[in-house]
């Protein structure tokens, strides 16, 4: 490990098993880091990083309420058992999700494989004194084996080329009985059919200079209960279908038949995966 731009770095070349592995890693650095970059001086974002503890509690608490309304993955955590846990947030991002982790009594580590977006979530969880930021490479965690109470990843381990792989790696860190809440974005769904049908890489709107996303692999809800058959117990939901994702119409079309379109065609799997209790 080594510090780069204020936080530890555990990404090397000597970890990858290849010259090929290093450099798909490396492709996928080059273009989420410079992606967070950009994104982190937008103004959506930029406030957040000049506020003080006490605001950051209050916008982690809006976040929170914005989370539930809209039933996203964060939703689903029971964050009043979370005092004294400690969670591990995999692509950690501008640090939203660790901060609320954060807010409900946690000691948040948060990892991302872009030094920029682990540097933005560290300064986040210093100010609260309730976390650390790191860049790490999911396939590769830097954490003993059943060391963390809960990991949370949402709309991230999909980028990566070995996802069974951090599955694996989530579950040895895992205390017994320990809960993994993971976001993968769901082949059948409105969004990705479409993306497929046009033959677009996805996620545009992250590139810079001509970047292009190395690497997003879509799931059925049959192939992630095969990704989680390791842990205990596993229940899975499809959420987020809108007839707003159809392409040129979309926009025009009511939201009302939205909640009826989820389970089938929602383009996110939420998965709450409990880890085995005792041997």
């Amino acid at each position: 490990s080594f510090a780069k731009d204020g936080v530890t770095s555990f990404i090397c070349k000597e970890m990858y098993p290849s010259e090929t592995s290093y450099a798909d890693a490396s492709r996928v650095i080059d273009f989420w880091g410079n992606g967070w970059r950009k994104r982190l001086e937008e103004p959506d974002h930029k406030f957040l990083y000049a506020l003080d503890a006490r605001g950051l509690i209050e916008y982690a608490d809006q976040s929170l309420a914005w989370c539930k309304a809209n039933k996203t993955l964060m939703a689903d955590v029971p964050l009043e058992i979370m005092t004294g846990a400690i969670a591990f947030n995999i692509g950690c991002g501008a640090g939203d999700e660790a901060l609320i982790l954060a807010r409900g009594g946690a000691s948040c580590v948060a990892m991302d494989i872009t030094a920029s977006a682990a540097e933005a979530t560290n300064s986040l969880l210093q100010k609260l004194g309730r976390g650390v930021g790191i860049q790490g490479d999911a396939r590769f965690v830097p954490l003993k084996s059943e060391s963390v109470d809960m990991v949370y990843s949402s709309g991230v381990l999909h980028h990566s080329s070995d996802v069974p792989k951090s599955i694996s790696e989530i579950h040895r860190v895992l205390k017994p009985g320990g809960v993994a809440y993971i976001m993968l974005y769901a082949t059948w769904s409105i969004m990705f059919i479409q993306e497929k049908l046009m033959r677009r890489t996805g996620e545009k709107d992250w590139e810079t200079a001509g970047r292009k996303n190395p690497c997003t692999t879509t799931y059925s809800v049959a192939e992630c209960r095969k990704l989680f058959s390791a842990f205990e117990s596993v229940s899975i939901d499809k959420r987020g279908a809108s007839l707003r994702h159809l392409a040129k119409v979309g926009r025009f079309l009511p939201t009302s038949f939205d909640k009826y379109i989820d389970r089938p065609l929602g383009p996110n799997i939420n998965i709450v995966a409990k880890k085995v209790t005792s041997p």
